[in-house]
């Protein structure tokens, strides 16, 4: 049977939370915005179902980013609307490919490892250079970010993130705790703006951020299970 299909209370909680949480800011806005409550729901369950190992995460994660970039574009995160569409979009069906070729036959995870400490200087040594030159770009008045640095980072935090994902690497959760948290600030100063769609998506991705945690757990310890022969 595949074990990364069972739910616990914590994966219920997740996404219930951000269900109900999301249909009370509609209710206190007087307005249901159909669009961003299915990227709501489709991106919560697509991490609850990453952070179990289940290949079937990327089914969810698919409508979730073609949502969420027309979304972050229709707000003016430019970057953010760029690495959906071209990036992070096309990645899924990459992801689900190799996933689909590392599969324990037997539990139905995903087979994960580690970062060596080798790459993982060339991806902190590509983050500090993609950050900056980023902010710098977006901050040009031909382009007008609405926030050029928190787009950068979370643009190159995406870009790593997403990276290894698709290559089943543990320590991806590190970096989507760190792009969520900046996601939550993100957000946050869109609702002091009053920036339209922006109470759902600061709700989700407080969500992401707990969901990244657990990741991070999830994930080592199939790690463990693989190194000892028990998958």
């Amino acid at each position: 049977m595949n074990n990364s299909l069972r739910f616990n209370f914590f994966d219920y909680f997740l996404i219930f939370g951000v269900i109900g949480l999301s249909i009370l800011a509609a209710i206190l806005d007087h307005h249901m915005d159909w669009l961003d409550f299915i990227g709501v729901v489709t991106g919560i369950i697509n991490l609850v179902l990453c952070a179990k190992g289940n290949i079937y995460n990327y089914v969810f994660g698919i409508i979730y980013n073609a949502i969420y970039a027309y979304i972050a574009f229709s707000t003016s995160l430019y970057a953010d609307a760029a690495i959906y569409a071209a990036y992070y979009l096309p990645m899924q069906f990459i992801g689900w490919y190799n996933w689909k070729k590392n599969r324990d036959q037997e539990d139905g995870t995903v087979n994960v490892k580690h970062l060596s400490f080798r790459s993982a200087l060339i991806l902190l040594a590509a983050a500090a250079v993609l950050v900056p030159l980023l902010a710098w770009v977006l901050s040009l008045p031909v382009v007008g970010d609405a926030q050029p640095w928190t787009d950068s980072a979370t643009t190159a935090a995406s870009i790593l993130g997403m990276y290894m994902m698709v290559k089943a690497i543990a320590e991806q959760w590190y970096i989507w705790l760190v792009l969520d948290v900046l996601l939550v600030v993100k957000w946050t100063i869109e609702v002091a703006n009053e920036t339209p769609h922006a109470a759902m998506w600061l709700i989700m991705f407080a969500f992401y951020a707990a969901n990244s945690a657990y990741g991070l757990i999830q994930w080592n310890r199939l790690a463990r299970k693989k190194a000892s022969g028990q998958l």
